[in-house]
């Protein structure tokens, strides 16, 4: 049963964005408020392990100085129900300090200068977007889950996706629904549907629609695929196909319905061929920015390891237009190696990519243990969020066993940056910069970029 908390001032703001106030002895987390709004409380859930209450507000009666109202109509839960943007309440000053607090927090004691990097747009960067798809009132609907539910909110005029992104998914909207595509759980249903644009914003962007469905030879596909190739911009139609009980989107490799499913994207001094299910950062000019940072850092490094290189976007960078570099590139997705190797010879860069399971003990054994590429001299990392492997940790915490005497470290998540850190500190690294960026604005991704020297 919820209950009412009548005339409440929130007293501050987590990491999540979320407001809180203490009342009768436990914590009470609401989405949507600031420090100094005065509200009236519903309490909607309890935790069973600690004092902490989730509540929603049930209204307002005044706001505080840091509130703004959201620029987009389907932020929640403010005006919509999207959970997409949690900050987008939260005024830009405020907003930016949150970020920069939880950094604080989780370094520690550790007395190290930090610098902090606002993203060059706060909105319309994002050049991906996928799609849960659903039906609403008759209509074929785009949208993503609300938070905590399995309801599909709204995603009309995203603020944040590159407005090509939403010019084709209202495009998507229209001639799949008149198509009387089947949709999520329905017989050969179209269950996600992601969209992917490249090149400069309003002067030639191309874009490929990714159909994620649960059976291969759906007998609307072939109708469904014309009327997507016809959208201005789109050049390409890729389908993958997930039969699974997941939410995950993609559980197999893509395929190639129609048109030419590889987009280029310049990612600061190379441009990089990405395919449909490959990763490659949301906000180029963020990773841009961060990727010539580390090229600088290591540009006195004749032999460079780029591990977890994914498609060679970081290691490329460091490479690009110098001579006598040697390159090497390990990642344990297959078709992410074919792509680098792509690149690097798009870029004119001479380098070795080698699939290699970086979770696994024998790791270190599958690199080059001979000749020039033996002993980097500076190491380029960008583990996924979980950070480092165990076997990766160890390794890397010997340095004098690569030779290396710099490692730059890029990190889409503070918290396992920080575990990983005082790994290597403890074998002999010292963290001696610290790059903060808001890679995501209005959510709370914060990007690190680290660099490293032996003690």
């Amino acid at each position: 049963m919820s209950k009412t908390i009548d005339d409440v001032v929130i007293a501050g703001i987590d990491a999540n964005f979320e407001g809180w106030v203490d009342h009768e002895g436990r914590r009470v987390l609401a989405p949507g408020v600031v420090p100094g709004d005065r509200v009236d409380l519903e309490v909607v859930a309890s935790s069973q392990h600690h004092p902490r209450d989730f509540a929603r507000v049930a209204r307002v009666h005044a706001r505080g100085e840091g509130f703004e109202q959201p620029v987009c109509a389907h932020a929640g839960p403010v005006r919509g129900r999207c959970g997409g943007c949690p900050g987008m309440h939260v005024r830009a000053p405020l907003r930016a300090q949150i970020l920069q607090d939880r950094v604080t927090e989780l370094l520690g004691e550790r007395r190290l200068r930090w610098s902090w990097h606002e993203a060059p747009q706060q909105l319309g960067y994002r050049n991906r977007s996928n799609f849960v798809v659903t039906r609403r009132a008759g209509r074929l609907l785009l949208g993503s889950y609300a938070p905590r539910s399995q309801d599909v909110a709204a995603m009309s005029d995203c603020q944040v996706v590159r407005p090509m992104l939403s010019r084709v998914q209202a495009e998507l909207e229209v001639r799949l629904g008149a198509l009387n595509v089947p949709v999520g759980d329905e017989e050969q249903g179209l269950r996600w549907i992601s969209v992917r644009a490249a090149g400069q914003p309003g002067a030639g962007e191309s874009v490929v629609v990714e159909l994620v469905v649960r059976e291969p030879q759906a007998a609307w596909l072939g109708a469904a695929t014309e009327a997507i190739m016809a959208i201005e911009g789109v050049q390409g139609v890729a389908l993958t196909v997930n039969d699974r009980d997941t939410n995950a989107i993609r559980v197999d490799a893509s395929g190639t319905l129609a048109g030419e499913c590889q987009l280029i994207e310049r990612y600061g001094e190379v441009e990089l061929a990405i395919d449909p299910g490959a990763f490659a950062q949301l906000n180029v000019e963020v990773a841009s920015a961060m990727y010539r940072q580390a090229a600088r850092w290591v540009e006195g490094a004749q032999v460079i390891w780029d591990l977890y290189c994914g498609i060679g976007g970081l290691g490329l960078n460091a490479a690009v237009g110098r001579t006598n570099v040697h390159l090497f590139g390990a990642e344990s997705v297959a078709s992410a190696i074919e792509s680098a190797r792509q690149n690097a010879a798009r870029a004119g860069v001479t380098a070795r990519y080698r699939v290699v399971d970086l979770g696994s003990p024998s790791w270190r054994a599958a690199c080059p243990d001979e000749g020039v590429l033996a002993r980097p001299e500076a190491i380029l990392i960008n583990p996924p969020r979980k950070g480092l492997s165990r076997p990766m940790r160890e390794v890397l915490s010997k340095p004098a066993s690569l030779g290396a005497k710099m490692l730059v470290y890029m990190s889409c998540d503070v918290a396992s940056f920080v575990r990983d850190a005082d790994a290597l500190e403890q074998g002999g690294w010292r963290l001696v910069e610290l790059q903060a960026h808001d890679m995501l604005p209005q959510t709370t991704h914060v990007e690190l970029l680290g660099r490293f020297e032996r003690a």
